[in-house]
């Protein structure tokens, strides 16, 4: 964290809810009382997604209620690193999937490849995927890509029949069943949900009808399609000469095969650890229990009494 703060000055991270949850399972002790050790899992979760302050206190007053041992553990551990009601970065909601665990199963055909055969399935997969959304890509229509543009299509459909009233150029009050305050400006809304997922909600959709503004140029520049073709207009050079095992016989003698190291035994490890004197390793000296001298025991004790 503090290195990454010196390049990148303002930058915000964020904690892995994957990780977070499951260390939190873990550190899990009683006694629980009221509905017990099940129900805070889902409340912990709950206060993560938590677009409001107050959200995310009644989550934790319940988690408070049932452990506040608990409790100490969550707030102990910088809700404003994974709580969307502190997070000061973009949120664009969280991810909560493996990533590593994707990863390994994306590339499980070449796990137990010699490194040189592994990157070269790697560069092939990313080669492949990268043209692969190229191509899709290429025929899309939408100012966004199709998923945001669903998500969008969605809020359009809340914010119909809504009452709008106009409090200044860039402030405005909008009623549903609720009354909500939506800042073009600051692009904020008191649903406080325009903010963690990059697009407008329903409430400033509902301004901008009423106010003829686009509402594309209120939606995060990351969500759109000619952002996602940007991400994929590179490319990855083919290559050659890569080692195959099994590969033509006229390269055989060329191609030298490169091998991960073998691996030693842990134990083996920590025995050579243990007794190699060049290590400095200190061991406890042996004690006479007979003369109490010491470097030998009593059965090579040579005192005389």
């Amino acid at each position: 964290m503090k290195h990454v703060l010196e390049i990148f000055e303002n930058a915000h991270h964020g904690y892995s809810i994957y990780y977070l949850m499951d260390s939190f399972i873990q550190n899990l002790k009683g006694p629980f009382h009221g509905e017990g050790r099940a129900s805070l899992p889902g409340c912990f979760l709950a206060a993560a997604k938590a677009a409001r302050l107050g959200g995310f206190r009644m989550y934790t007053e319940q988690i408070k209620r049932v452990s506040s041992s608990a409790y100490d553990w969550i707030m102990q551990n910088e809700p404003e690193y994974w709580a969307n009601t502190f997070f000061k970065g973009e949120l664009y909601n969280h991810i909560t999937l493996n990533i590593a665990e994707s990863y390994a199963n994306w590339i499980e055909e070449a796990r137990e490849r010699p490194i040189m055969q592994k990157i070269e399935v790697l560069r092939c997969k990313i080669m492949e995927l990268m043209e692969s959304r190229r191509m899709e890509s290429s025929n899309w229509t939408t100012k966004l890509t199709p998923s945001k543009q669903e998500m969008l299509q969605e809020e359009f459909a809340k914010a119909r029949g809504l009452k709008v009233l106009f409090s200044s150029d860039t402030l405005f009050e909008v009623h549903d069943s609720s009354i909500n305050v939506v800042d073009i400006v600051k692009q904020h809304c008191s649903c406080a949900m325009w903010k963690p997922t990059g697009l407008p909600c329903h409430h400033a959709i509902a301004v901008f009808n009423c106010t003829g503004r686009n509402v594309y140029d209120y939606c995060s520049r990351y969500f759109t399609a000619d952002s996602f073709r940007s991400t994929y207009s590179g490319s990855i050079n083919p290559t050659s000469t890569i080692a195959y095992s099994g590969g033509d016989e006229d390269h055989e003698e060329d191609d030298e095969q490169i091998l991960p190291p073998i691996a030693q035994p842990l134990g083996q490890q920590q025995k050579k650890f243990k007794w190699n004197k060049s290590q400095g390793i200190i061991r406890r000296s042996v004690c006479c229990t007979r003369c109490k001298g010491v470097g030998h025991n009593k059965v090579s004790c040579k005192a005389s009494f």
